[in-house]
């Protein structure tokens, strides 16, 4: 015990102030796990026993279910996906029955599966922000977004594919940023494992390829008037190219060929006549509407006479309280209007201070040359799928995390290379203000009776 006092002793404040941030951080994902059932705040679970949603693809696996559908997954609502979570949480389940836990308690214990990817989540989150150099007052900010992202405690307790999907995606950037670093066999095969078991959890993960091809790239051209260099480096993206696209798009090829199903399927594309559907907005007021809705409720209107449309709105709501509707009129819901002003505010901040990083990158050149495109990738897809699939629930900020990551990072290089400046300070307060209205409105929702709805 001494031994651990003098350790913590000899710890920098920086240090210690990290430590703590992911202590509370991983808390405050646990306490939202506790105060909330695992029916509450989901999206497409459905209901045990309905064969259907992922609560249904989880008790196929349970029972026995063959990954060679004998039914079209298309028309049999979210067995579309790549079946890694569900496989997972069905051994997970198992074993809770095993241990005698009662069926719908273990359903309900899954949450603290999706918590334990959560919490190592946080901790690549870190882990990306020390291979990119930052470190002191820059690495505590990016520390901060990612901890205290209200979006991270929501994926903490969804019993979907969401958040195993993240943990890939963050392990496939530390992997990138890694072999760039040191080119060597054993990186380049581990960024190949998670990106294949990324896409086999969520074929969202492939939208961080491009941005990683960026990379390559980059280094075999640098490296390309090397001879040794060269071999080496064509070597490795061969193989790396025969084991990483044909398991990674193993899924995807496989219900083509079987069924006929779109890479690009989702549901959304077969249902008509949903009462989330805003194609009767333009372009302009899909993008700057407020008429009729958007700022006349916190929460997300989804079917309502005045449902949200203004993508930017919806965006920016779901980051906050993802879909759910607020019921009480409580200390919390001030704490959530505060919340959601100032992360408005971050939101609008953090892509100039990401272009910024590209034109006047300084040090870390193509990592942050990286980082934008992985930005720019998402961001292009997002609103594509907002416009291809014209419903409320299309334009939650779920679809997007991953811009926390980039977001957070660029006000780290921010802090960081301008540590002495007033600016540099301002902003590393309005990420405070935002981390502590965050701890507090999540505080307040779980301890205030029918706050959520």
């Amino acid at each position: 015990m001494n031994g651990i006092v003098q350790k913590i002793a000899k710890m920098d404040k920086a240090k210690l102030f990290l430590w703590g941030i992911l202590a509370l951080g991983i808390l405050m994902r646990l306490g939202y796990i506790l105060y909330t059932p695992y029916t509450m705040g989901q999206h497409d679970t459905m209901e045990l026993g309905s064969g259907s949603g992922h609560l249904g693809y989880i008790e196929y696996f349970l029972y026995g279910g063959s990954l060679l559908f004998d039914f079209n997954p298309m028309y049999a609502y979210e067995f579309y996906h790549p079946p890694l979570f569900h496989l997972i949480a069905a051994a997970f389940v198992r074993c809770n029955l095993a241990l005698g836990v009662e069926y719908v308690q273990a359903f309900e214990n899954l949450q603290y599966l999706t918590w334990l990817f959560s919490v190592i989540t946080l901790l690549l989150f870190v882990q990306i922000f020390r291979e990119l150099g930052l470190k002191g007052r820059g690495l505590l900010a990016a520390a901060l977004v990612t901890a205290f992202h209200p979006a991270f405690y929501l994926l903490a307790g969804s019993i979907n594919n969401d958040g195993l999907c993240l943990l890939f995606m963050a392990a496939a950037i530390v992997f990138t940023l890694r072999w760039y670093k040191a080119r060597t066999w054993k990186n380049i095969m581990l960024l190949s494992l998670v990106i294949i078991l990324g896409a086999l959890t969520k074929s969202n993960a492939l939208l961080i390829t491009p941005a990683i091809g960026f990379v390559m790239l980059y280094a075999l051209v640098t490296g390309w008037k090397d001879a040794a260099v060269r071999r080496r480096l064509i070597r490795q993206f061969v193989i790396f190219g025969v084991v990483t696209v044909p398991l990674g798009l193993s899924w995807l090829l496989l219900n083509y060929i079987r069924f006929g199903m779109p890479f690009d399927f989702t549901p959304a594309g077969l249902t008509v006549g949903s009462t989330q559907d805003v194609s009767d907005h333009t372009v302009l007021e899909r993008f700057f509407g407020l008429k009729d809705g958007p700022l006349e409720s916190l929460s997300l209107r989804i079917r309502n006479d005045h449902k949200d449309y203004n993508i930017i709105v919806a965006m920016l709501k779901t980051a906050v309280m993802g879909e759910y509707t607020l019921m009480s009129w409580g200390l919390e819901y001030y704490l959530l209007c505060a919340l959601t002003a100032v992360n408005a505010l971050l939101a609008a901040l953090s892509v100039p201070t990401l272009i910024r990083t590209v034109v006047h990158p300084g040090k870390e050149r193509i990592q942050k040359l990286f980082f934008a495109l992985m930005y720019a990738v998402t961001m292009v897809f997002y609103i594509r799928f907002c416009f291809q699939y014209t419903k409320v629930c299309s334009m939650d900020f779920r679809y997007i995390t991953l811009t926390a990551v980039t977001g957070g990072a660029a006000f780290g290089w921010f802090v960081q290379e301008k540590e002495r400046k007033r600016l540099s300070t301002v902003l590393l307060g309005l990420i405070f203000l935002w981390s502590a209205l965050s701890i507090l409105s999540y505080l307040g929702l779980g301890l205030t009776p029918r706050a959520w709805g």
